[in-house]
């Protein structure tokens, strides 16, 4: 058992007396040997990098936050944080309950494939010709999505059937087929819309003023209009009403979700800003409904470029929260995910249900398993180390990165004993010089996988850092990059933006700082370059 004595210390115990009573306590393990060590990493799963990778096992230990609760109790629709906050996290066990929802009256409908290629890959190649075609785009598609999920569950309202049948007639609700499928479909059904000509014969949508009830009808006329005229022969809010209506008198709501914006426009930041722009001026539109919403997850560094220069519909985007989080919050999240272990929990004979009900109880167990320090000194204990080490230039803490590093740092250890080198201290199952050698891989992966593959228009100037010092000034980056002093400042001002480079200020001098997470991927060394 965890040492009770621990338990009855002060509340406000500072963090690094709490370690170092933590380390003086008396467990029931003695002796644990290298044997059982091994068999409990081998055992032990922390994680993966990617929400999506663990799908499977993401409920066993997902951390049910505020934040949780409040999009599980629909009074939250837009989720913005940080990449590796747990968006996704909270997109995926969101489709992963969608029986549990259903049985509580809400309908889930992913507008989005939770992994593999993106559905919108499509609008890349041929996007819509402006914003307010993308708007309806977007429409017709949620509204495909909504008669897709009226069929699949059996609503059979009068207004849900004919809506379903207009849909189907007019060419958007295929008869089967994946999210692409019916994405392909609304894009082809706009393209005709906008390019059709007076010598056609045109299939729309209408709706009945006299039923309300939604029609396919047949036009052979058209006049020359503006888009917004022929756009808005599409009658998309009426159906939406329409939908709306058939979901309330069937007792249920349906939420349509919104995830991976990021791959879906990435490379393309003009492109990004039209389509989710336009978006969440879709969602605003649609606000008014009451048993049909969009629930969109979107990066906060996305949401600061497409609202630049200023963005009306922002302000009108309420019931939103943004993901943060604290130190507290990201050990919680990690001991949660090692109590799922059974050989774990049998290894330190704890009560799993004792620890998650205190928080000093969590942070005993993270000490019994990982060292008190990293780096011997007045150095920063194990926990704020790993913090410190995983965090970008933009300063905020995210748990894909700190998951990473001890998921690397237990398969190095497990490698290290497997050939017979020493075990960790006591009921340590890692040692501080796994955690160091795990830093790098993280930084490699974290640098590669994510900073690389979305800002490689700015891969030059970060390999021009190699093996340089970790902070520089704008006369030692205009060396380096061999740039005049004012593109050197827009080049640094970008990495600022994308969290490479931290921006310190001293009276009138500045210098640009690499923070710990990028420097193994690039050898950087401590110290300030010299001009």
């Amino acid at each position: 058992m965890i040492s009770a004595a621990l338990h009855e210390e002060p509340r406000q115990k500072t963090s690094q007396a709490l370690v170092m009573h933590t380390c003086e306590a008396k467990f029931s393990i003695s002796g644990a040997t290298m044997s059982q060590k091994l068999e409990v990493l081998k055992k032990l799963e922390i994680g993966e990098r990617v929400a999506e990778d663990e799908a499977d096992h993401l409920e066993n230990y997902f951390v049910e936050t505020d934040q949780w609760q409040q999009m599980y109790a629909g009074e939250i629709d837009v989720v913005y944080g940080p990449k590796g906050s747990g968006k996704s996290a909270l997109y995926t066990l969101l489709t992963r309950k969608e029986t549990a929802l259903f049985d509580e009256g809400v309908l889930i409908a992913p507008a989005e494939n939770v992994m593999g290629a993106t559905v919108f890959r499509a609008i890349v190649i041929d996007p819509p010709p402006t914003e307010l075609s993308f708007i309806y785009l977007w429409k017709l598609y949620c509204l495909a999505l909504a008669g897709r999920t009226l069929r699949e569950y059996g609503i059979a309202k009068e207004e849900s059937r004919a809506l379903v049948d207009a849909l189907e007639r007019a060419g958007l609700l295929p008869a089967k087929g994946s999210l692409s499928t019916f994405f392909r479909a609304v894009s082809n059904y706009l393209r005709n819309w906008i390019n059709r000509d007076v010598a056609s014969v045109e299939y729309g949508l209408s709706v009945d003023p006299n039923t309300g009830i939604p029609a396919l009808t047949r036009k052979t006329e058209f006049n020359k209009e503006t888009e917004a005229q022929n756009l808005g022969d599409i009658p998309v809010d009426e159906l939406f009403e329409i939908a709306n209506r058939a979901l309330e008198l069937s007792g249920l709501r349906l939420w349509i979700l919104f995830d991976r914006l990021d791959i879906a426009f990435a490379g393309s930041p003009d492109l990004e800003r039209n389509a989710l722009r336009a978006l969440f001026r879709a969602y605003n539109d649609m606000k008014g409904l009451r048993n049909l919403s969009l629930k969109i997850f979107v990066r906060n560094d996305i949401w600061s470029r497409i609202t630049e220069g200023g963005f009306t519909e922002a302000s009108h985007i309420v019931k939103a929260i943004d993901i943060a989080w604290s130190p507290e919050g990201l050990l919680n999240l990690l001991v949660l995910r090692l109590l799922n272990s059974p050989a774990l929990v049998d290894y330190l004979g704890i009560d799993p249900d004792e620890v998650r009900s205190s928080y000093e109880k969590q942070r005993e167990l993270f000490y019994m398993l990982l060292p008190d320090k990293v780096d011997t000194g007045k150095n920063p204990d194990t926990f704020d180390w790993i913090v410190s080490r995983t965090t970008d230039a933009n300063g905020q803490p995210v748990p894909r990165e700190i998951i990473h590093l001890l998921e690397s740092a237990k398969n190095i250890q497990i490698k290290k004993l497997e050939r017979g080198g020493d075990e960790p201290d006591g009921t340590q199952l890692v040692d501080r010089a796994s955690l160091k050698e795990a830093l790098p891989v993280v930084s490699k992966v974290r640098y590669e996988q994510t900073l690389l593959a979305e800002y490689h228009d700015v891969k030059d100037y970060l390999q021009a850092l190699q093996g340089g010092k970790c902070e520089h000034t704008i006369t030692t980056l205009s060396q380096i990059w061999r740039e005049d002093e004012a593109t050197t400042v827009e080049v640094a001002k970008r990495l600022v933006e994308i969290g490479f480079f931290e921006r310190r200020v001293s009276g009138e001098s500045q210098t640009f700082w690499v923070p710990f997470l990028y420097r193994g991927a690039l050898d950087l060394v401590q110290g300030r370059a010299d001009a």
